[in-house]
């Protein structure tokens, strides 16, 4: 007698259990809007990864490609991680560096002033590559 009442006592607490459950997932039906609601449009911005480059360093086996680049100044070097691993394109003096890049994901540099400035992935420091930038309009 005391197993059949454990029983009954199993089967009322696991129907308890299924019942609560099964009306947490049920949409609330009381929740309405008497108004349309207005969605507002996003201005407009440039972005910088859509920006259209000069020039393209693709990231691509652990190395940049090219690995040396001469640009001009105020041209746009877009750097893309073709990679499944995440990568940076860090200048070595702190001039430019972008966040770690998923696969496929695009950074743009513009290039400001002259100079040669050598560039590391911080993730992987073995990777390296140059970016040169002149006067001289291309």
């Amino acid at each position: 007698m005391k197993y059949i009442s454990y029983f009954f006592i199993a089967i009322a607490s696991a129907f308890l259990v299924i019942l609560l459950s099964l009306s947490s997932c049920s949409p609330n039906h009381r929740v309405m809007t008497s108004q349309p609601m207005v969605m507002e449009q996003p201005k407009s911005e440039p972005q910088t990864s859509q920006q259209t480059a000069d020039a393209t360093v693709k990231i691509h086996n652990f190395k940049f490609e090219p690995a040396n680049l001469v640009l001009a100044v105020g041209k746009t070097v877009q750097f893309i991680n073709v990679d499944e691993e995440p990568h940076t394109a860090t200048a070595t003096d702190g001039t430019f560096n972008s966040k770690a890049l998923d696969t496929n994901e695009t950074w743009n540099y513009i290039a400001t002033k002259p100079g040669t400035y050598p560039y590391i992935c911080s993730i992987h420091p073995f990777m390296k590559g140059t970016l040169t930038v002149t006067n001289k309009k291309n």
